[in-house]
């Protein structure tokens, strides 16, 4: 009778303790390609809105820019600024490591940031701001940025003429 009693006990607390596991298992995009913010006060993901661009060849007197152009002056999502800015998305190895998070310059009603500049034959690409990507989860990647990020507007991508997500940081406590 006693060894019963131990079995069910035993049993009951390796099952407690793996639904613990469970539970504190960090959420996980199902969308491959989709960047999400990882909102710090829920371990929530909210997906980033997805927006059209189009790129734009500029020429000056002694190079060409490549730049992405997006309509509209802000983002529609809206991040308030602070040390734990995170997004997780869900990618191959090889596409984590493309991954990109680049700042807008606003003018007017538009957005846009720099690719890279043609000197001659000589392309010099942006790359943006530097970020951490580490794995997260067992099938998604966790990217933070190494600095904290002002208020502004931003844009994250994995290639250069991929999908293009947008983000807002505002001033802390707005």
């Amino acid at each position: 009778m006693f060894m019963q009693k131990l079995a069910v006990i035993i049993a009951l607390s390796l099952s407690f303790c793996a639904a613990q596991t469970a539970a504190t298992k960090p959420p996980e995009p199902e969308s491959i390609g989709i960047y999400f913010y990882l909102d710090p006060a829920t371990q929530t993901l909210k997906r980033l809105p997805m927006e059209d661009y189009k790129k734009h060849t500029g020429t000056g007197w002694t190079t060409v820019t490549d730049n992405v152009k997006i309509a509209g002056s802000a983002s529609s999502f809206h991040i308030s600024a602070s040390d734990k800015i995170a997004f997780i998305f869900k990618a191959s190895a090889d596409e984590a490591e493309r991954a990109r998070l680049y700042r807008f310059t606003v003018k007017g009603d538009k957005r846009e940031y720099e690719l890279g500049k043609w000197k001659r034959r000589d392309f010099t690409p942006n790359r943006g701001i530097v970020v951490d990507i580490v794995k997260y989860g067992e099938s998604s990647y966790k990217l933070t940025p190494e600095t904290t990020l002002e208020p502004g507007e931003y844009a994250l991508t994995m290639h250069e003429n991929d999908r293009v997500f947008t983000f807002s940081v505002s001033a802390a406590g707005k």
